[in-house]
């Protein structure tokens, strides 16, 4: 029998337990063995550490990997409840053409699947799952995706995959084409979110890599949230909305939430630093907020020679100024903020690979 640790202690596992060479078991859940570096072990790519807006529901964490062949996406969590609440997880792979960050997804066709809802993301979208939970005594979960590649007119296609049953064995999509081809799904239920994180419980998936057009050294971007019935977005999304303790609603703009609503993770390599960490490598800010005529825009370089980017992008993800785009030296750069119409809007920094974004208000 496979023995399960408590995910709060993995700090105090040796390295020598880390480096164990178990590959990943489709089961619903994440063991010690099962975590790591390299392949076939999963990273841990964000914690849900905030008020539940539902008590003791929703989200703990959210882990990633990739084997030679799989891409593993682990939601734990749990959706437990007296109706249809559930998981949603949304990702953009490269060289597919989704839905541009700052647009609002029209939503799934399917009237009893929670991805009829209507977000805007602040990364392109590609593709869109859902894992429903039946009312707590009846151990079905029920699974679709959406294909936002395809097109964002509504309503979008939202095709059935099938179901499983609440005790971790997994189910294979029943796609016989397209970015689901191949993939299973897993679901444990655990009675509430603490116990869930005891247990390491929830939502696994994995999706083939050739049927997403994945390679070593690709960057996929994830995001995922616990939904209620109908496909509000509660409080618990991952990455987590600082501050954030009421639920988020059907059309929940993370364009323009501070921070960054997805993570991103290299194939080959593991998770990269959040937005948040990387406007704390580069020292990046933007003051005062709200804006004002003084308003200033400062970051650092912090290697020779590095391409920048620093745009100004409106409401709609569009971009109404540019401020830099070019090589610049090592230190500090400083802009003014030029004049903008009252409005929200984000302002972008790239700094060779790295990237990080502020919200900023014009009153």
């Amino acid at each position: 029998m496979k023995k399960i640790f408590t995910l709060a202690a993995l700090g105090l596992l040796s390295a020598a337990s880390m480096e164990a060479q178990a590959q990943i078991t489709l089961d619903g859940k994440v063991s010690a063995a099962e975590i790591g570096t390299g392949t076939g072990k999963y990273q841990l790519a964000g914690t849900y550490t905030g008020t539940h807006s539902v008590a003791n529901k929703g989200l703990q964490s959210v882990y990633i990997a990739t084997s030679a062949t799989k891409l593993y996406i682990m939601v734990v969590g749990s959706s437990e409840s007296t109706d249809y609440p559930g998981f949603v997880v949304y990702l953009n792979v490269p060289g597919r053409t989704g839905v541009a960050a700052g647009t609002q997804l029209k939503g799934g066709a399917a009237g009893d699947s929670p991805l009829k809802h209507t977000p805007t993301m602040d990364m392109q979208t590609d593709y869109g799952f859902r894992a429903t939970t039946a009312p707590t005594g009846d151990n079905n979960v029920y699974y679709s995706y959406v294909d936002y590649t395809n097109g964002n007119t509504a309503p979008v296609p939202d095709t059935y995959q099938g179901n499983s049953q609440k005790a971790g064995v997994p189910i294979v999509a029943s796609a016989t084409t397209g970015p689901v081809l191949g993939a299973r799904f897993s679901y444990l239920s655990s009675a509430s979110v603490t116990a869930a994180a005891t247990a390491g419980s929830g939502l696994e998936m994995e999706l083939d890599m050739a049927a997403l057009g994945l390679t070593t050294g690709n960057a996929i971007n994830v995001m995922a949230g616990y939904v209620k019935d109908g496909g509000a977005f509660t409080s618990d999304v991952i990455p987590q909305v600082v501050g954030q303790t009421a639920d988020l609603g059907s059309s929940p703009n993370f364009s323009t939430l501070p921070g960054s609503q997805n993570v991103t993770y290299v194939v080959g390599t593991g998770v990269t630093a959040t937005r948040n960490e990387v406007a704390q490598q580069l020292n990046f800010k933007v003051y005062p907020n709200p804006a004002t005529a003084a308003t200033t825009v400062s970051y650092k370089v912090l290697s020779a020679n590095q391409e920048v980017e620093l745009s100004v992008y409106n409401s709609l993800g569009q971009v109404v100024r540019t401020l830099a785009a070019e090589k610049q030296a090592v230190g500090t750069h400083t802009y003014k903020l030029p004049a903008l119409a009252a409005g929200t809007y984000l302002v972008k920094l790239s700094v060779g690979a790295d990237v990080t974004s502020s919200k900023i208000v014009v009153e």
